[in-house]
Formats: C-alpha cells, structure tokens, sequence
C-alpha cells in the first residue's frame, strides 16, 4: 500500500511504525529521536502527507497552543494490520478464536477511540454547538501531592469558546456502558486535575462517548451529555 502511495515508502513506514508504538502521539523531535535521523524540511512533509492521506492526525495538548504538533497515528486499516498481522495467520478459525481475548478487547476500545476522533463534526452536532468556534486538544499531568493533584490523562477535550470544555471519556461496549463506582471516581479525578492545574475558568463537563449510551445509575449523575455511535454516524 506504501509503495502504491509514495516513491520511497520506507521513511514513511518508519513514521507509521514509531507512531504505533506509542499511542498517545509524538513530536516532530520525539520521532526523529526514536528514528535516528535528522530534522529536515522534507521530513515535515512527509509528515503532512501522511496527514493529508489520512493515516496520521496533528494536534496540541491544551496550554500549549504555542509549541510544536503532536502527530498520532489514526488510520484503523493501518493500526490493524500492525496488531494482528505482523505474522501470517495459519489459523483459517483466526478471527474467531480471538473473539473476546485481551487483545481483542484491548484493540476494540482503541479502535472506537481512533473512530471518534475521526468524526469531530459529528460530536459537535450531537452536542449542539456546530455554531460555536471549538479546537480539539488532549491534556495529562503528574501527581503532585503537595497540590492535591493525583495525575491524570485525557485524550480528548473540545474546548469552546463560550466558555464551556467538554471532558470527553471514549469506551467502547457490546450494550449500553455501565458507570461504576470506580470509573465515577476516575472522571472526577480527571475533571479535579484539570481545573487545578490549568486554572481555567470555564465550565468543564463530563461527556461520555459510547456505542449504546450509558446506563442511567447511582454513579452517572456528573455525566452531563452523551455521544453514542448512531451520532457519530449521521
């Protein structure tokens, strides 16, 4: 597929491959550091034509407009064949006895993660603001004990400019996700984390990205809207 797209694909399957071991996203410098090669403005390029193909997206982590992009690796087709397949599978049952193995369930929530970051338009529709100017951008931060900050990651937040953020939290499911005890005290975390530590003044809200939507418990009463695939979808 490589070949068929670009005259020397071997630079670009190396951008691929360093992305794919590192979820979350990496630097322009990051990924020369990991590829042993130096800065160049062809380098920047083929950064952005892998963009353009869609395999890989540019973002900022919020508070940090003014540095340089991340670049995070998107394309399903891509991140599945460099899971599953770096091997030949002899198994003509493959795809069935993986059926509910770690793996699976591991590749599926990451997977839906990579499907919702592909429709950005779509969850601005089914949160009703297409009108508002919004970014997307993700956030982490380390414990600090002395300011009561436990350490957090989000991988997507939609920062509005009415002074609104929605702190989206992606899972996938086979029904309708449950919020536990447990997962009620990670959001909340995460959303403490955040005011504390940027000191933003706008209202942070708890979205919840599913399949099928969320089941309505004792635990998911902080969660103030909803996206679900039939959104994504439309």
């Amino acid at each position: 597929m490589f070949s068929s797209l670009f005259r020397y694909p071997e630079v670009y399957k190396q951008i691929i491959q360093a992305l794919a071991a590192n979820g979350k996203g990496l630097g322009r410098n990051e990924l020369l550091a990991m590829m042993d090669i130096e800065g160049s403005g062809s380098f920047s390029s083929k950064l952005d034509e892998l963009e353009a193909c869609g395999f890989i997206r540019s973002y900022r982590a919020f508070g940090k407009e003014s540095y340089g992009m991340l670049y995070q690796l998107i394309d399903p087709f891509t991140i599945f064949c460099l899971l599953f397949l770096p091997d030949k599978p002899k198994d003509e049952n493959f795809w069935l006895n993986q059926i509910d193995t770690p793996k699976i369930n591991v590749w599926s929530g990451f997977a839906f993660e990579r499907i919702c970051m592909m429709h950005e338009e779509q969850m601005l529709k089914a949160l009703g603001i297409t009108g508002v100017l919004t970014y997307l951008c993700s956030w982490s931060c380390k414990a600090d004990s002395e300011k009561g900050v436990q350490g957090s990651q989000i991988d997507m937040l939609i920062v509005r400019k009415d002074q609104v953020i929605n702190l989206l939290e992606m899972k996938f499911s086979a029904g309708p996700y449950t919020i536990d005890k447990s997962m009620e005290e990670d959001l909340l975390r995460k959303r403490s984390d955040f005011i504390k530590v940027t000191g933003t003044r706008s209202s942070v809200h708890l979205t919840m990205v599913t399949p099928y939507g969320i089941v309505k418990n004792m635990y998911a009463g902080d969660i103030q809207s909803e996206i679900t695939a039939e959104d994504l979808f439309q």
